[in-house]
């Protein structure tokens, strides 16, 4: 499954990226309220985005599964 961003133009949908697909080929289209910089966002979201990207472990998921398990 392969996922664009694209505009509605009160006629036609246009597609904001690049895509190379086949034709006639099925989709899903999906119309968003608002995206996501139209959101406030509070301290504790702020704070938690803040945080994202900082994990640092050369362990793979199950190598830390089994120390906590332990």
């Amino acid at each position: 499954m392969l996922s664009i961003r694209g505009v509605y133009d009160g006629k036609k949908i246009k597609p904001l990226e690049k895509f190379n697909v086949p034709p006639n080929v099925e989709v899903i289209i999906t119309f968003v309220d608002k995206t996501p910089a139209d959101h406030p966002i509070d301290d504790k979201t702020k704070g938690l985005l803040e945080l994202s990207g900082t994990w640092e472990d050369d362990r793979s998921a199950e190598e830390i599964i089994r120390t906590i398990r332990d």
